[in-house]
């Protein structure tokens, strides 16, 4: 699942990597991409995009969206 904000600057979703880890990915712009690794195994998908959704919605994005999945006890590391 991925989602534009409103205005068009942001862009946020996850995907599965070529080795099978889901990823989260940012990108404000364009130019700022910023992805991380989910480091809690077997997270639901409804959890995932109920959390999407909430952080682009926020004025904060990015950190609405790691704010929410810590709450949920997701771990997250950012991709090399």
């Amino acid at each position: 699942m991925f989602i534009h904000s409103e205005d068009g600057h942001h862009f946020l979703g996850y995907r599965k990597s070529y080795f099978g880890k889901v990823q989260m990915v940012y990108d404000f712009e364009g130019t700022r991409r910023k992805v991380y690794d989910l480091e809690t195994q077997d997270v639901p998908v409804a959890l995932l995009n109920s959390a999407i959704k909430k952080a682009i919605q926020s004025r904060h994005i990015l950190p609405t969206l790691l704010s929410t999945l810590s709450a949920q006890n997701i771990s997250l590391i950012e991709a090399a």
